[in-house]
């Protein structure tokens, strides 16, 4: 980073932070980088130019970090002057995601969760931080500019080769009511409004897999590349630990090669043999997730398919409970920089009591639970 230059600011007392962010290699502006002053909990995206402004800061010396999925974060001081603009001009280095030399390795036991070592596998630790900049992208996009969103949602049955759809309907959300995670606290169990108990599963959303707490209790490895749409994606493998002696999740998260947008989450439940008594017929629950660009290097939720894989009982083939969700639209409380304020998408049209090909269940294409 160049020295910031200081310019004269409109007012008096209190100065400005202005900040440009651009990549190093290229010297291509980088919107929606995350610039933030830790000591005083602020944080900006930048915009489609790169520039983001921080005003009414007092006068004195400032930490700056500037994050942006796909390169190495940046960690300095800025010193604010009152009555004055401060001109942060910063470069930010790309991550090339490797794809040559990682080991591909099977699921295993998870006995030492956390981290994975940068010495000794740094480009699984590189992978994993550029996980963490898309889950902390997206739990900084519901913090700043939150926004309802409304879903298409299916429930049906998969049964043999067949889906029997059972009812159709429309979801509408808060972007705040999302997340929750819990190590171990998957499964819940709480009071049903007309007395009893009843159980509920809490999957972890995009925003918390970069909480510390997630991080410290999963394992996280290589698992190959695939192609999808011309892209080559990264897989990575994540497991829940071995001390968890409740329902967690293990995962799979795929990576744009390219770009490090996270393309496709896959959750499934570890430790079924955990659950209640009543719920020992499920031999797991898997949930995968895709996600739609809304603008370049910004994503949301596009749609979410849910499994409830049944186990088989007396030699009998068993009904699975199936839930899809597709994004239908969408509207932001303020619009984030360069992005559309609302926007609203086809989907696929369903209907309730009609009997399709088990194909229509794209999600069963890389469960590990579908054989």
């Amino acid at each position: 980073m160049t020295s910031p230059s200081q310019l004269t600011a409109q007012g008096s007392g209190d100065g400005t932070l202005a900040v440009t962010v651009s990549a190093r290699q290229t010297g291509v502006s980088l919107s929606y980088a995350v610039v933030a002053l830790p000591d005083r909990r602020i944080e900006r995206f930048t915009d489609a130019s790169g520039r983001a402004s921080i005003v009414a800061l007092p006068a004195g010396t400032y930490d700056i970090t500037v994050r942006r999925i796909g390169f190495a974060p940046y960690r300095g001081r800025v010193v604010i002057e009152a009555s004055r603009v401060t001109s942060a001009p910063i470069t930010l280095a790309q991550i090339p995601v490797q794809l040559t030399g990682m080991l591909v390795r099977p699921r295993e036991a998870c006995t030492k969760p956390g981290m994975p070592d940068r010495m000794r596998d740094p480009a699984v630790y590189d992978v994993v931080e550029l996980l963490r900049e898309n889950a902390d992208q997206f739990r900084l996009l519901t913090l700043q500019y939150p926004f309802r969103y409304a879903t298409q949602r299916v429930l049906a049955a998969l049964a043999d080769s067949a889906v029997f759809v059972q009812t159709v309907d429309t979801l509408v959300a808060e972007s705040r009511a999302l997340g929750g995670y819990r190590p171990g606290g998957v499964v819940r169990e709480q009071r049903a409004p007309g007395g009893g108990t009843e159980t509920t599963m809490v999957i972890p959303v995009l925003s918390d897999i970069a909480a510390p707490s997630f991080i410290a209790n999963h394992c996280f490895h290589f698992g190959g590349v695939v192609t999808e749409g011309g892209e080559t994606w990264v897989r990575l493998e994540v497991r829940a630990a071995d001390k968890l002696r409740t329902p967690d999740v293990h995962g799979t998260f795929f990576l744009d090669s390219a770009t490090a947008q996270l393309r496709r989450m896959e959750l499934e439940m570890s430790r079924p043999d955990r659950l209640p008594r009543r719920l020992q017929g499920i031999r797991t629950v898997a949930v995968a997730t895709t996600f739609r660009d809304i603008t370049p290097g910004l994503s949301l939720i596009d749609r979410v398919c849910a499994i409830n894989w049944q186990k088989r009982i007396q030699g009998r083939g068993p009904s699975h409970p199936v839930e899809l969700q597709q994004l239908t639209a969408y509207r932001f409380d303020s619009a984030p920089p360069d992005a559309p304020l609302a926007s609203a998408y086809n989907s696929p049209v369903w209907r309730p009591r009609t009997q399709l090909s088990r194909d229509v269940l794209w999600c069963t294409e890389h469960s590990p639970s579908s054989g």
